[in-house]
């Protein structure tokens, strides 16, 4: 049986406390609940900065632009869903990787470090990392497929 937690929602003079799972916690309000601390922290850090409430309120339903404000292109909760929801398929897939495949993924396709200068820092020919590179490519693109995500 799945732990059950006791939430609060509260929206202007209404507050509605609920019972959840663990798991709808985790996926749901989690992310809810960080999404609305940052819109707190983003108002905070506008007020001190002499902006009103009705202005910040116009940039976060984004007519800002109609207030003359510059727009500042807050992703949406579905955004932030979705790409929460990639990232634990990446994250999955460099799993699915042997630990040398997986630093060879981080350092070169997420840090951005040429396969010179990791082949060297390895003491390895530049050929033979490129050569496990594509082969690490091809291991991560299978896994995307497999999972429904075209690459």
């Amino acid at each position: 049986m799945s732990e059950k937690r006791i939430i609060t929602i509260r929206s202007g003079n209404e507050e509605v406390r609920m019972e959840v799972t663990e798991e709808e916690y985790q996926r749901y309000f989690r992310p809810w609940w960080r999404q609305k601390k940052r819109e707190q922290r983003n108002r905070e850090a506008m007020e001190e900065k002499g902006y009103t409430e009705e202005s910040y309120e116009a940039w976060r339903d984004e007519a800002a632009e109609d207030m003359g404000i510059a727009d500042t292109g807050q992703p949406d909760m579905d955004e932030l869903l979705e790409k929460e929801m990639l990232l634990g398929v990446l994250e999955e897939a460099l799993d699915s990787l042997m630990p040398e495949e997986r630093e060879l993924a981080l350092k070169v396709f997420g840090e951005q470090v040429p396969v010179s200068e990791f082949a060297k820092e390895r003491g390895e020919p530049r050929t033979t990392v490129s050569s496990r590179k594509v082969s690490v490519l091809g291991k991560l693109r299978e896994f995307f497929r497999g999972k429904g995500l075209d690459v």
